[in-house]
C-alpha cells in the first residue's frame, strides 16, 4: 500500500486493495444546511460497505466549538444569504483576492475548532477521520500541524466548486466531485493532495423508471415534473422561480420542496395556481425517488441537492444562484456542461419550455471522462499514512527518545492526557508499567501450531487500521508532558518474540521472564511473546502494552481487533440516518434547568469524593510492602468456574466483581507472610462512564481505595463487608474525584506532576492492586488459531508487590496474579487459597436458605450511576456489575 501522490492539482491514485478490516471512523460534519450531513451519510454508508463491522461516530463541529456557536453560525449564514448577500460575497471574494486574509481566517478558525475537536478525537479514538465541513477541516489541519494528528484525514467538498476554506495542504486528501474542480482546489491550497470521486451521495440516488417514481411520490406520471429545491433552508428567489413555472401550462407539474422553511411553504400554498400544477412540500425524506420522478431540477446553490440530481440523472438548472458559493458552483457546473443558468423569470421559463415541452431533447447529463477514485476515495485516504509493506529508510526511523532533540527539529506530537502521562511517570527501574493478557491458543486447522511468521503476517495486515499500536512516545521539551506520534511504519517482527520450549516445559518460565523485562520506549510500547513447543499444537501468546497506552478495557479492546470471529457474523444493514455514537455530542440538548440540577449534583458528588480522598491517610504498614529490589516477576493463574461464582454471588446478593474482590482478599489473608493484618488497602479501578470512553486507547478509569478484610472470618461475611465498602466508596463520588485529581495534576509542570504521581502511586497509599475487567472474551481465532483461554495481567506500583486481574472468559473466570520475585514461593499457595475461599463460600451457601433471585451476577457493563441510583449502600437490588477495568 502506498501513500497518495502529493502533486499540486494532480489527482491521487488509490492504493492497492487491502484486507477489509473493521475500522473506527469519525465523521466531522456540521448541522448548517443539509449538505454536510448528506455527504457524511454517503461516506458512512460506503464505510460499512467497504469495511464491514466498522464503528462510525459523528461530531458536529459547531457544537464542539462551544455553547451557542451552532445557532449563531446558522443565524449568521441565513442572514447573510437572505438579507446581506453583498457582505457574504465580499468575504468570499476577499478569501480569493488576499492570500494573507485567507491564511489568517483559516488559522483563527482552525485553532479554535482544533482545540475543541481534540478531546472529541481523544475520546472516540478513530483510525480514520472524514471531514465534510470546512471549519472541521480547518481544525483537523491545525491539529495535524500543531499536535501531529497521526490518523489519516480526508476532506470531502460537498459543493461543486471548492473555495479556500475547503482545502488544506496538511490533510492527506482533499476530494472534489469533478475534474473541473481540481485546478480550483489547487489554487485554493497550493501543495494539497487532491482527488476526484463520484458524487458523494447515498447509493439510493440512481437512475430509474420515472413513471413508477412519480406514482410513488403521488405525482402525475403523464406530466413533466419540475422539482424546485433550494436546500434545507430554501433561501433565495424560490417564489420568483415557482411563479413562471406554474404558468407554463398543464404539461408541467411543479414540485416546490421547502425543507425547513415552513413560512415559505405557507406562502406557496396560498398561490392561486391551477389545480394539479403546483405541489408544495416541506422536508422530503425520500428525495431519491422524488429526483427520479423529476424531469428537471431547479436549484440555486449547487450543493448536495445538485450532486444528488447529477447522480440520479436529472438535468439541473441554476436559477439566480445565491451569493458566493452558489455563484461559483453555477459557473463551474456550466463550464463542465452539467447545468444551465437562468437569471430572470422569463429566461427560466424559456429554458424549461425548450427542455421539456419544446422540440429540443432534454439537456444531457454528461458522462465523466476522468477516472474517479473508487469507493468515494475512502481507500485512498485510509492508505495515505499507513504504508506497512516496506520499511522506511534510515532517515525516517524513530530517534532515540532519550536523546534531547532541539525544538526546531522536534516533530509535532499529540500531548499525553494527564491520566496517561501518570503511568509514564510512575515507571521506575524496578517497576515497569505494563499490562496485558496471556492467551492460550489451540492448533491451526491443519493441526500445526501458530508461528511468529503467521502472527507477523496478521499484524502487517491489521496495523494500518490500529492507531494504538503505532503510537510512539516522544519528548515535547523540558517541563512538558510527553507526546505521541503515530509512526507510518511499524515492523511487526520488532515486536514479536518466539520461544520454543522443551517437552515437559509449560512455558511459565518464559512468560515470567517476559513480564520481568520492561518495554522499549524508542518504538511503539507493546510486545508479543509466542511460546511454541507445547503439546497438541497449542501455543501461548503473552501480549503486553505500556500502561500509558491504555487501561485494562482499552488493552482488551485493542487485542480484540486482532481476532476474527469463529463464524462469520451478519452485518447489520445501514439505514439512511447516521448513528451518532462515541464522541459525537447530542444535538438534542436537555432543558437548562435540568442541566443546572445535574451539574449541582455532580459537583456535590465530587466534593464528597474529594473529602473522602483527603481523609484516607496512609495504607496499613505490613511486611508485604517493601521496596521492590529487582524487576523480576512471577505470574500465577487460577481458573474458577463461572457457574459457581455466579451461584455464590446470587446467594450473597453481590456483583461478580464484588465477590471476586472478596475471594482475593481472603486468599491474600491466607498467604500473607507472618501474621496477616486485619486489612489491606486495595486500589480498585472503576470506569464511571463507559459510553464516553475511548474503547481502544487511553486510561479513562477512576479508582476507589478499599480496606479489604483479610483476617480469618467466614467468607460470606467478608463478601458482605466488601460489598458495603465498595458501594459506599462509589456512592461517595470517589471515582469522579479521583479522575478530577488525575486531570488537575496535568495542569502542573511535568516535573511536579511526575513527583506527585510517584508519591501517591506507591505503598504509602496502597498495599495491593486489584482490577476486574468487565470485557467478556469469547471463543475467537487469532491468525487461524482458536482462542481457548485468556488471563489478564496488571502492573505493580512502587513497594506494591501484588497485582491481581480478573477477566471473564466463556464459562470461567480467569485470575492472573503478578507477584514480585520475592514472593515466588507464595504463588502456588495463592492459587490454592483462592480455590479454598470459593469452596468454603459455596459450602456456606449450600447450608444457608435460598437467596432472593432478584440479585444478579452477570457481566454486563453499566455506569456507576446505576449503582448509586440503587439507593444507599447495601440496600435494594444489586445492579448487574461494577464496571471496573
Amino acid at each position: 500500500m502506498t501513500a497518495p501522490e502529493r502533486r499540486p492539482g494532480n489527482p491521487v491514485r488509490p492504493p492497492e486493495t487491502a484486507e477489509p478490516i473493521a475500522r473506527r471512523v469519525l465523521i466531522v460534519s456540521a448541522d448548517i444546511g443539509g449538505g454536510h450531513d448528506a455527504t457524511g451519510r454517503a461516506l458512512e454508508e460506503r464505510v460499512h460497505g467497504l469495511w464491514p463491522g466498522s464503528r462510525v461516530g459523528w461530531v458536529d463541529t459547531l457544537d464542539a466549538m462551544g455553547p451557542g456557536v451552532g445557532p449563531t453560525f446558522r443565524r449568521t449564514y441565513v442572514t447573510n444569504v437572505g438579507s446581506t448577500p453583498w457582505l457574504y460575497e465580499f468575504f468570499w471574494s476577499s478569501l480569493w483576492r488576499h492570500r494573507w486574509f485567507a491564511d489568517a481566517s483559516k488559522w483563527f478558525t482552525g485553532s479554535w475548532a482544533g482545540r475543541r475537536l481534540a478531546p472529541v478525537i481523544e475520546t472516540f479514538d478513530p483510525d480514520l477521520i472524514l471531514s465534510t465541513y470546512p471549519l472541521g477541516s480547518a481544525g483537523l489541519a491545525w491539529l495535524r500541524r500543531h499536535r501531529g494528528l497521526g490518523v489519516p484525514v480526508g476532506a470531502w467538498v460537498s459543493d461543486f466548486a471548492p473555495h479556500p476554506f475547503w482545502v488544506y495542504s496538511q490533510l492527506d486528501l482533499g476530494v472534489v466531485v469533478h475534474p473541473a474542480a481540481l485546478p480550483v482546489a489547487a489554487a485554493a491550497a497550493p501543495g494539497a493532495a487532491l482527488g476526484v470521486c463520484a458524487p458523494p451521495v447515498l447509493a439510493r440516488f440512481r437512475p430509474g423508471d420515472r413513471a413508477d417514481a412519480a406514482r410513488s411520490c403521488g405525482l402525475d406520471p403523464d406530466r413533466k415534473a419540475v422539482v424546485v429545491a433550494c436546500g434545507s433552508y430554501s433561501l433565495g428567489s424560490v417564489e420568483e422561480a415557482v411563479a413562471p413555472l406554474v404558468e407554463i401550462g398543464d404539461a408541467v407539474q411543479v414540485v416546490a420542496v421547502c425543507g425547513r422553511n415552513e413560512q415559505l411553504a405557507d406562502r406557496l400554498a396560498r398561490l392561486d395556481a391551477p389545480p394539479g400544477r403546483l405541489v408544495v412540500r416541506t422536508w422530503v425524506d425520500d428525495m431519491p425517488t422524488l429526483l427520479r420522478a423529476a424531469d428537471l431540477l431547479v436549484t440555486n446553490a449547487g450543493g448536495a441537492t445538485a450532486l444528488e440530481a447529477w447522480a440520479t440523472g436529472t438535468p439541473v438548472v441554476m436559477y439566480r444562484p445565491i451569493a458566493a458559493h452558489g455563484v461559483a458552483n453555477a459557473a463551474l457546473m456550466n463550464a463542465a456542461g452539467l447545468a444551465e443558468t437562468a437569471r430572470d423569470p422569463a429566461a427560466l421559463a424559456a429554458v424549461v419550455r425548450s427542455r421539456l415541452v419544446g422540440p429540443h431533447p432534454p439537456h444531457p447529463v454528461l458522462a465523466p471522462s476522468h477516472p474517479y477514485l473508487p469507493d468515494l476515495g475512502l481507500a485512498a485516504v485510509a492508505g495515505a499514512r499507513a504504508p506497512v509493506e516496506t520499511p522506511p529508510p534510515e532517515r525516517e526511523r524513530p530517534p532515540d527518545p532519550v536523546r534531547r532533540v532541539p525544538a526546531a527539529h522536534r516533530p509535532a506530537s499529540w500531548p499525553l492526557r494527564p491520566q496517561d502521562a501518570f503511568f509514564r511517570y510512575v515507571q521506575s527501574a524496578t517497576v515497569a508499567q505494563q499490562i496485558g493478557v496471556v492467551l492460550e491458543l489451540g492448533p491451526l486447522p491443519d493441526g500445526t501450531a501458530l508461528t511468529s511468521g503467521g502472527l507477523a503476517a496478521l499484524l502487517a495486515r491489521r496495523l494500518p487500521a490500529m492507531t494504538t499500536l503505532r503510537r510512539r512516545l516522544v519528548s515535547r521539551g523540558p517541563g512538558r508532558r510527553p507526546g505521541w506520534v503515530v509512526d507510518r511504519y511499524v515492523d511487526p517482527a520488532a515486536h514479536l518474540v518466539e520461544v520454543r520450549v522443551a517437552p515437559g516445559d509449560d512455558g511459565s518460565a518464559a512468560v515470567d521472564r517476559f513480564w520481568s523485562e520492561p518495554l522499549a520506549l524508542d518504538r511503539p510500547p507493546w510486545q508479543i511473546l509466542l511460546v511454541g513447543g507445547l503439546p497438541d499444537g497449542r501455543t501461548r501468546a503473552a501480549i503486553k502494552l505500556h500502561h500509558c497506552l491504555g487501561d485494562g478495557l482499552s488493552v482488551i479492546a485493542v487485542i480484540q481487533r486482532l481476532f476474527d470471529p469463529v463464524t462469520a457474523r451478519p452485518v447489520k444493514p445501514v439505514g439512511p440516518v447516521p448513528v451518532r455514537d462515541g464522541a459525537a455530542p447530542d444535538r438534542d440538548r436537555a432543558a437548562p434547568g435540568g442541566r443546572v440540577r445535574d451539574t449541582a449534583h455532580r459537583v456535590g458528588r465530587i466534593a464528597r469524593g474529594l473529602a473522602r480522598l483527603a481523609g484516607q491517610g496512609r495504607a496499613p504498614a505490613t511486611v508485604l510492602n517493601r521496596p521492590l529490589g529487582s524487576p523480576r516477576r512471577l505470574l500465577v493463574t487460577a481458573t474458577l468456574p463461572a457457574a459457581e461464582v455466579s451461584r455464590a454471588a446470587r446467594a450473597c446478593q453481590a456483583h461478580a466483581s464484588e465477590l471476586m474482590l472478596a475471594l482475593t482478599a481472603g486468599a491474600l489473608g491466607r498467604v500473607h507472610p507472618g501474621s496477616a493484618p486485619p486489612r489491606l488497602r486495595a486500589m480498585f479501578a472503576v470506569s464511571h462512564d463507559l459510553r464516553r470512553r475511548a474503547p481502544t486507547q487511553g486510561n479513562w478509569t477512576g479508582a476507589v481505595t478499599l480496606d479489604l478484610p483479610v483476617r480469618r472470618i467466614p467468607p460470606g461475611i467478608r463478601v458482605a463487608m466488601v460489598r458495603q465498602s465498595l458501594r459506599t466508596a462509589l456512592h461517595s463520588g470517589e471515582p469522579e474525584a479521583a479522575g478530577l485529581v488525575m486531570r488537575a495534576m496535568g495542569a502542573l509542570p511535568a516535573p511536579l506532576h511526575a513527583a506527585l504521581a510517584r508519591r501517591f502511586y506507591s505503598s504509602r497509599h496502597l498495599n495491593v492492586i486489584v482490577s476486574y475487567v468487565p470485557a467478556r472474551m469469547r471463543s475467537q481465532v487469532l491468525a487461524g488459531a482458536p482462542l481457548i483461554g485468556a488471563t489478564p495481567v496488571v502492573a505493580l506500583a512502587e513497594g506494591v508487590p501484588v497485582g491481581v486481574g480478573v477477566l471473564r472468559f466463556g464459562d470461567t473466570f480467569e485470575v492472573g496474579a503478578l507477584l514480585d520475585g520475592s514472593l515466588a514461593e507464595a504463588g502456588p499457595a495463592f492459587v490454592a487459597a483462592l480455590h479454598a475461599e470459593l469452596a468454603q463460600l459455596l459450602a456456606e451457601v449450600d447450608r444457608a436458605p435460598a437467596a432472593d433471585d432478584r440479585a444478579v451476577a452477570d457481566e454486563r457493563p453499566v455506569d456507576v450511576s446505576a449503582v448509586v441510583a440503587s439507593g444507599p449502600p447495601g440496600r435494594g437490588p444489586a445492579p448487574p456489575e461494577m464496571p471496573c477495568g
